[in-house]
């Protein structure tokens, strides 16, 4: 019986990096930003034809043309941009996000090097070059660039996350911890280390991760991953009636989970033997995701355990017409076939 599925965590800092930069140029230019904001798109093609030689207006517009997918509109403003101001290191960095939009990482490193040739301490192109070594798995080139970082800025929480994260994939569990605990020295309320934290305690069954997943949640309350996780590590634990609180708080606040329906019928399967509420839960589950053979599975393990042999049958067979080699589901019908 296949257990639930933890919903993986990404890495959520280059995302963070790349959007929360502020189109940069003079006062002037700053105010003509902000109208332009509440203008929209044409407000600022309107602006850029008034003024064609505003570079920062050219930059805004490329990330707006970004955040819609529309690369090669961006990329074009973004060069026009740089032809008219070619000393502006901000200018590189929104054509770094463009070029990692399209997973072009050697173009995207290429740019951040050049940003930090025109400013030697701008740590938001070191920690983004040290990403590009993550996603690349090379682990030394991606430690040394945060912590250049965090020679720049030792105040700063992120280029210790980001480490933390290296270690943590490159296996190295003792440092991650260390260095997620060393940005939350310098920022009490971040989520995301909270969380990195809870999931490595998690792997190992330690309960400390409980302590970390409600420090997440003390922070965002209705983080649905948070619940998630907390209310996975009660199940792995054995711990069916903190689990099924946790998955119900959970359906609270979005009802339309499958997988906390779905890992409610299995802890009442496994933890609890009650196979008519197991049922219950299963059900729910394939309302919103008909195809999901292994709550349909699971849904005739039950009719099986409460010796409906013929709705079990169907059950099985209708997961071998989903999933054509799925092991349990033969097994089962080779049980029923052999009573």
């Amino acid at each position: 019986m296949k257990k639930a599925l933890l919903y993986l965590l990404l890495p959520v800092f280059m995302i963070g990096i790349s959007c929360n930069r502020q189109p940069s140029g003079t006062v002037s230019e700053e105010i003509n930003t902000s109208e332009s904001s509440s203008t929209g798109l044409d407000g600022i093609t309107a602006l850029i034809n008034k003024d064609t030689s505003n570079a920062i207006l050219y930059q805004q517009r490329a990330m707006i043309y970004l955040s819609q997918r529309d690369h090669n509109k961006a990329m074009r403003d973004m060069l026009a941009a740089i032809q008219l101001d070619p000393g502006n290191a901000s200018y590189l960095l929104t054509l770094s996000d463009i070029y990692l939009s399209m997973g072009l990482l050697d173009n995207c490193a290429e740019s951040l090097n050049k940003a930090l040739e025109l400013d030697p301490e701008n740590t938001e192109s070191m920690l983004k070059l040290s990403e590009i070594h993550l996603i690349r798995k090379n682990y030394r080139e991606a430690i040394e660039n945060a912590d250049k970082a965090i020679i720049v800025d030792k105040s700063n929480p992120l280029p210790y996350f980001i480490k933390g994260y290296i270690f943590a994939e490159a296996g190295d569990t003792v440092n991650a911890i260390k260095s997620y605990l060393e940005a939350i020295d310098r920022n009490q309320e971040y989520y995301d280390a909270y969380m990195q934290l809870g999931l490595i305690y998690s792997t190992v069954g330690n309960h400390i991760a409980i302590d970390y997943f409600n420090n997440a949640l003390n922070i965002n309350p209705q983080s649905i991953e948070a619940i998630y996780a907390l209310a996975m590590f009660y199940q792995q634990a054995g711990d069916a009636e903190n689990a099924i609180a946790a998955y119900n708080k959970l359906i609270l606040l979005d009802p339309q989970n499958v997988y906390a329906n779905y890992n409610l019928g299995y802890v009442h399967l496994v933890l609890m033997g009650d196979f008519e509420q197991a049922i219950g839960f299963f059900d729910k589950a394939l309302a919103l995701k008909p195809d999901y053979f292994e709550a349909i599975y699971n849904l005739g393990y039950c009719y099986e355990l409460l010796g409906d042999y013929d709705m079990a049958r169907n059950l099985y067979k209708d997961v071998l017409e989903l999933e054509v080699n799925y092991e349990k589901a033969i097994a089962g019908l080779n049980r029923i076939y052999g009573k």
